[in-house]
């Protein structure tokens, strides 16, 4: 028997048990509505600001450290390998220990790898150094945002706070170009590492003193051990509907970091744009991007998930088609980007509530394997493209066609899919009710 077909019927009894109709139709009241999200958008930030923060100032940096392009993709790839592998750690542990011990332990990582850029900021490979220890901290972020909310909501309520969620989770990397134009222009890109460090400073004291914990911490006797959590990992990836909503969300993310990544190349080498600029130009998108989460929001009561997902994708794949065949100016390329970050906006909440909410009591260990997929899939796409020498916008609008077409296969195949189990120790002790 499958493990899709296996896992059916405890699928459906979970159901049952963990999301009772009286559960999913209590009214919250504004402080659970809306405090979870907020929190879940300052952890998101750390994550994202790590990276898209120092996007513009890459040209930079290959200029005063003396590196080659290669090299300074690094400064991007090198974050990203750290953050990736990490969550697959953060995402047990904190099913085993509670959310908040791990997050601070975490965030506490992620400030010694911004200190260590501060302090070798001479040297690139020093450098890299410090991004990998800052992105292997920054990847408690991304679990513990993610699974607090599915803590915290069911139904409709996650659906609503993952359509917010996702526009702060994709919104952030578009906008934070802005900030870090202005910070290498007016300072200087070492600027841009105090700016990390202060912000990760003060939310640290906020979420020590205000920070719930928002999942019990397993007692000793029935805690999992390593080899369920490597179990449950692959009942997961033996599971179509796992496969095929984490691939739509790693190929979405992987999609915007290789289109902000290559942007800044494009509009300041090829074009002449100054960093400040280019920075500005970044609002286009941005605001496309919130319009895209916004309409997810409030349509999510009258189209399926994979009717919106599929209807994303196609408006991706215009996007990639005006890359090719329009001219290259600026305002065609950004309104071509534009497009991308509009579908993007759409497809990303969807896609993240279709993927996390069969799962509650393993949340963190499926939320901590999306999450790890999702950025090794981003880190090696988008340094194997550079390094293959596709950083022009018509290699852009190439990769944004084809990836756009593996969407539409994907979501028009999850349809059918039934999720993996929600138990990660089933096979080798009863689990407590």
């Amino acid at each position: 028997m499958s493990s899709d077909s296996s896992s059916s019927a405890y699928y459906k009894d979970t159901l049952t048990i963990q999301q009772p109709p009286i559960i999913q139709q209590k009214a919250l009241s504004r402080r659970e509505k809306w405090i979870p999200v907020i929190y879940a958008c300052l952890l998101i930030a750390v994550g994202q600001t790590g990276m898209s923060l120092l996007l513009p100032a890459l040209p930079a940096m290959q200029q005063d450290l003396h590196v080659s392009s290669q090299m300074t993709q690094w400064l991007v790839s090198a974050y990203l390998l750290g953050f990736g592998p990490s969550q697959l750690f953060y995402g047990p542990l904190s099913d085993m220990y509670g959310r908040r011990p791990v997050l601070l332990a975490g965030l506490m990582i992620t400030f010694s790898g911004i200190l260590l850029c501060l302090f070798a900021h001479e040297s690139a490979t020093l450098i890299i150094l410090g991004r990998v220890l800052q992105g292997i901290g920054a990847g408690c972020t991304s679990v513990i945002a993610r699974v607090s909310l599915r803590d915290r909501y069911e139904g409709a309520h996650l659906r609503q706070a993952m359509a917010y969620f996702g526009i702060v989770m994709a919104f952030v990397p578009t906008i934070t170009p802005l900030a870090g134009g202005y910070l290498t222009t007016h300072f200087s890109w070492i600027s841009i590492f105090f700016t990390m460090a202060g912000y990760l400073g003060l939310l640290w004291v906020l979420l020590f003193y205000r920070f719930e914990e928002t999942h019990a911490p397993e007692p000793a006797e029935d805690r999992a051990h390593a080899a369920d959590f490597v179990h449950q990992y692959w009942l997961l990836l033996k599971s179509d509907h796992f496969r095929c909503y984490s691939g739509v969300v790693s190929i979405q993310y992987a999609l915007n970091i290789f289109s902000i990544s290559v942007m800044p190349f494009i509009m300041q080498i090829m074009v002449g744009m100054s960093a400040d600029t280019y920075g500005r130009w970044t609002l286009l998108p941005a605001v496309s991007l919130v319009l895209g989460g916004v309409l997810a929001s409030k349509t999510r009561h009258y189209f399926s998930k994979e009717s919106v997902l599929q209807a994303a994708a196609a408006l991706q794949l215009i996007s990639g088609l005006s890359m090719l065949l329009l001219p290259h100016t600026a305002l065609l390329m950004m309104l071509g980007l534009s497009l991308f970050a509009f579908g993007n906006g759409v497809a990303f909440p969807n896609a993240l509530s279709s993927l996390l909410e069969p799962y509650k009591r393993t949340a963190g260990t499926a939320t901590a394997l999306a999450g790890a997929s999702q950025m090794l899939i981003a880190s090696f796409s988008s340094a194997l493209l550079v390094s293959l020498g596709i950083t022009s916008i018509l290699g852009l609008g190439m990769v944004i066609l084809l990836g756009s077409s593996v969407l539409l296969y994907l979501t028009r195949h999850a349809r059918d899919t039934v999720p993996a189990s929600d138990d990660w120790h089933s096979h080798h002790h009863p689990v407590h009710h």
